[in-house]
């Protein structure tokens, strides 16, 4: 398979005469058949005379030139009138826009490939239009799919919309498959999303459940702590403290008031033998005190004291 620019500006040789005939100007193209008619053959000389090349008539093509077997398949566009008619049309399949039987736009032909044993038209590569609506680059569209070779345009069925593969780098993907990817990446991450957000929402769940009951046991304790200390102040009441203060000397009367009365002090009395001439009388003690109590309030007179002996006899 080889591109259809790949043919312009190739040699042809003569085998039988071992000599070049002329370089390859272009291609003709058979609509119909969807097939290369033949080989548009420029001379040398003063005169360059445009020739034609029937491709059956042609024995290889390599990657240097093309053979034919001998310069006589080489004719005058009067010798090959059927070629002669389709040259005149002038079609020319690149630049053709490519349009579905349903009126979508696929793109435009850049390129079309050519079985280089028989002529016929493989595929055709477009770009633009749908194509950039679903992918960059190129696309390679088998001739199969094609109804109608214009001059101006290429209809295809409308099956050609989802098999237009795609050639970027040795990468081939169909439309439809990039379709069907795409819409596969699209409902993974669809159902990735709706999976984090059932997880989140189950974690979320968790955690506010266990969140409640952390809760509650939380309070479940404080109550039995709050129980623990009501009860122990029924059964144990406290009681007031006592604030003991001195209090001033006249409050400490009465016999009930036990923190403020002394204990009385006994005196100690010891009897002593006096001698006889010691002993006073009981009017002489009487007297002594009479006495003392007149010294006391200032009285002038003055006692005189009895001897107690005279009295004795």
């Amino acid at each position: 398979m080889r591109k259809s620019k790949k043919y312009v500006g190739m040699p042809v040789i003569s085998l039988a005469e071992g000599q070049q005939i002329g370089t390859v100007k272009g291609l003709v193209v058979d609509p119909v058949q969807k097939k290369v008619a033949a080989l548009i053959i420029e001379q040398k000389g003063w005169f360059k005379e445009q020739k034609f090349a029937p491709y059956g008539k042609v024995c290889s093509i390599g990657k240097d030139a093309i053979t034919i077997d001998q310069s006589t398949h080489v004719e005058k566009g009067a010798s090959l009138p059927e070629i002669l008619k389709l040259y005149k049309e002038k079609l020319n399949l690149i630049g053709c826009r490519v349009m579905a039987e349903n009126g979508t736009h696929l793109g435009i032909v850049d390129e079309y490939f050519v079985e280089e044993n028989t002529g016929a038209i493989v595929g055709l590569e477009l770009s633009g239009s749908l194509l950039d609506s679903f992918m960059k680059g190129r696309v390679f569209l088998d001739i199969s799919f094609t109804r109608t070779i214009g001059k101006e345009m290429v209809v295809t069925s409308n099956e050609a919309i989802d098999n237009l593969v795609k050639v970027d780098g040795g990468l081939q993907e169909t439309v439809k498959t990039f379709k069907n990817s795409t819409s596969q990446f699209l409902e993974n991450t669809l159902q990735k999303t709706k999976e984090i957000s059932s997880k989140t929402k189950e974690e979320l769940e968790s955690k506010t459940k266990e969140l409640g009951n952390l809760t509650k046991d939380l309070g479940e304790s404080l109550n039995r702590q709050l129980d623990k200390v009501r009860g122990k102040d029924r059964s144990e009441p406290v009681e007031d403290p006592v604030v003991v203060q001195d209090l001033p000397p006249e409050a400490a009367r009465g016999e009930d008031n036990e923190l403020t009365r002394a204990k009385p002090t006994e005196d100690k009395v010891e009897v002593v033998d006096l001698p006889p001439e010691a002993q006073l009388t009981r009017e002489e003690e009487q007297a002594g005190e009479t006495n003392e109590s007149a010294v006391k309030n200032g009285d002038e007179t003055e006692v005189k004291a009895e001897d107690p002996s005279a009295d004795k006899k």
